[in-house]
């Protein structure tokens, strides 16, 4: 076998050098490469756990806003509450404070009332006539009737006097209508229902004018007046106390009243 030629060793020798030569810088660029991925790798790794801490940071942030937001919402809903106990309560208390306003101003209206039929009496069961005439009707009842003094009914001062038009029940025998008689002195009037007693028995009476509330509360403690007197054998009065309407009863003129029922009409 031919031994190589110092020219083709040297040749392949140079070939060698070149070959190793390239295949470290392979390495160099391989090795650089690699930091430069581990680094990359790193920074990544740097990156994302920077993120998961973020993320975590967040997450917490969200779970104490919606805490925050619950008790926010809870105090909300409190304060509403209160808020509508509050109205109510005002609501409620401005009701009464108007239900006093208008039970105290009907009061006051009922009692103007009262005070302006203060000087007027009515007159229930007077026998009337197609061609009465009133002033002589009324001098009839005061002087035949309730037995007044002539020459004192002569010089009463009326103010007016006539008839007022009564509902008449169906079926029913008609009825006189009540008379009113207005007088100019309150102790003129006084006096003419003083004189009440003496028409007992003869179907007419004589009473104040009231309000039309208080007239129906007359009306039926009368009838319960009229219920005592025939099953327990009491005298009955009725009175009037501001808006209040009384009925009384007592054993004898020796004994005191005693209220037995009352109506108040406002």
């Amino acid at each position: 076998m031919a031994s190589p030629s110092n020219t083709t060793m040297e040749d392949l020798k140079t070939l060698i050098l070149a070959v190793d030569s390239k295949v470290n810088k392979f390495n160099e660029k391989l090795d650089t490469i690699q930091n430069k991925f581990s680094n990359l790798v790193q920074e990544v790794k740097q990156d994302v756990t920077q993120v998961k801490l973020e993320v975590s940071k967040t997450g917490q942030a969200l779970k104490e806003l919606r805490q925050n937001h619950d008790v926010l919402h809870r105090g909300v809903e409190a304060m509403e509450l209160n808020v509508q106990c509050l109205e109510v309560d005002k609501l409620e208390s401005m009701r009464q404070s108007f239900e006093t306003d208008m039970k105290n101003l009907k009061e006051k209206q009922l009692l103007l009332e009262k005070h302006d039929r203060k000087y007027n009496a009515l007159v229930y069961g007077m026998p009337e006539k197609s061609d009465e005439n009133i002033w002589k009707v009324i001098d009839d009842l005061m002087i035949n009737y309730s037995k007044m003094e002539k020459p004192k009914v002569d010089n009463f001062p009326f103010a007016n006097a006539h008839r007022i038009p009564a509902r008449q029940n169906s079926g029913e025998r008609k009825r006189p209508n009540p008379i009113i008689i207005r007088f100019i002195h309150y102790a003129d009037k006084e006096l003419f229902l003083s004189h009440g007693s003496y028409l007992a028995g003869k179907n007419i009476r004589i009473v104040d004018d009231l309000p039309p509330c208080m007239k129906e509360a007359r009306k039926e403690l009368a009838k319960i007046a009229y219920k005592i007197r025939s099953d327990e054998k009491l005298k009955t009065r009725i009175r009037h106390l501001g808006v209040t309407v009384i009925l009384e009863t007592r054993t004898s003129s020796r004994d005191q009243w005693h209220i037995r029922k009352q109506f108040r009409c406002c």
